[in-house]
Formats: structure tokens, sequence, C-alpha cells
């Protein structure tokens, strides 16, 4: 498990409730937030997003890295990639049930079909 999940259940056994509002984290009861416990949750924010957000998509924690991934194929961040990388980018994200992902999986289908068209030249 990682440090972000890890640290998402030792809040929520400690009467923590998290809410994703955007790039922000919604955290009720403040008085229950020692400084320390602040610190980290500030060092495993964009995990901690990244987990909030699969949660209220109903998805599990797995799928968490598969959206950050998705957000960078529509980025562009994968443009240049062979047909092996971009095959298994699309493995990857096409049976997640999320916009994001479904927006990467078309994107990455065209990126795949334009390498078809080049490699025919």
């Amino acid at each position: 498990m990682n440090s972000a999940a890890e640290l998402l259940i030792h809040c929520r056994a400690a009467g923590l409730k998290f809410r994703r509002n955007g790039d922000c984290i919604d955290i009720r009861p403040a008085r229950l937030i020692t400084p320390e416990l602040l610190a980290r949750i500030r060092a495993n924010k964009p995990g901690l997003l990244a987990l909030l957000e699969t949660e209220a998509a109903h998805l599990p924690p797995d799928c968490a890295p598969w959206l950050h991934i998705a957000r960078q194929v529509l980025a562009g961040e994968f443009n240049g990639g062979d047909r092996s990388l971009l095959g298994s980018l699309l493995i990857g994200v096409r049976t997640i049930n999320h916009p994001v992902c479904q927006q990467a999986r078309s994107r990455l289908e065209t990126l795949l079909g334009h390498q078809r068209k080049e490699s025919r030249r």
C-alpha cells in the first residue's frame, strides 16, 4: 500500500473526513489535525487527491495512477511514444469507467491510428 493510502486510512481511523474540492482537500474536523499530521498531508497531497478522486468516481484505489497517466496522455506527454508504449497505455486506460480515462483512450487510439498510416507510406 502506498503512503498516501496508508495516511488516508490512518486519518480516517482518527475520525477525520476528507473531501476533494478541486485541487484542494477539505478536512474535518480541523481541531483533530496536528501540525505533524498537516505536514504529512501536505507532503502526500497529490496522492491523496488521486485517491479521493477515485473514491468519488466509485473506482477501486488501484485506478488512481491511471487517472494521472490519462491526464498525461491528454496533455500530450506521450505523443512521441512508440507503438508498444501507446498500446500498453491503451490497455491500462480502456477499461476504467471515468471520463478522463475514456478521453485518453480515444486520444491513444488516434495516435496509434496515425502511426499505422505513417508506417504504410
